[in-house]
């Protein structure tokens, strides 16, 4: 499915990374992607936002983006470019990244472990496939579900709904 394959480097963060750590609070009333990727991680990873490119993987632990719930994060990471792979998210961000496009599985604790930072993956998510391209590994976990691949290949919900108006108004 288009949208769902991502192919570049690996931004691996810990565990527990709350949202308000993904980007600050301060940054609440500022709505535009190409200003907000500027802030994404900005204390955690500072490099990350002029490094970072279309097609790299952010790798979290457990409980990624737990604690206020907002789209800046999931904007910024849609506007660069970035897939998440993380061992849980909370219901919060699960939602807003595929709302925002942002493709995601989520892993085992070994999967993490395995991969480290800087590594070169390529991630197949409508499969479920991540391939190590530097280690040589190869896992296999569940994707998510059709409906949400087709939210996320459509570049988030708003453009999955205008797809799907115009598709009916088409008739």
């Amino acid at each position: 499915m288009a949208g769902t394959h991502r192919s570049g480097r690996c931004w691996k963060i810990g565990d527990d990374v709350a949202s308000d750590a993904l980007i600050s609070a301060r940054h609440t009333f500022e709505y535009d992607p190409k200003v907000l990727r500027r802030f994404l991680l900005q204390d955690l990873r500072p490099e990350l936002a002029g490094q970072a490119q279309a097609g790299d993987t952010l790798l979290a632990g457990r409980r990624f983006g737990h604690g206020s719930h907002h789209s800046h994060p999931f904007l910024a990471m849609g506007d660069i470019g970035l897939g998440l792979v993380a061992q849980t998210l909370t219901r919060a961000p699960f939602r807003l990244a595929v709302f925002m496009g942002v493709p995601l599985l989520e892993v085992g604790r070994d999967v993490v472990d395995a991969i480290c930072d800087g590594d070169l993956l390529d991630i197949d998510y409508a499969a479920g496939r991540i391939a190590n391209r530097t280690r040589g590994d190869v896992f296999t976990v569940a994707p998510l579900p059709d409906f949400l691949l087709e939210i996320v290949a459509a570049g988030g919900g708003l453009d999955y709904l205008k797809h799907i108006d115009h598709a009916i108004e088409s008739r």
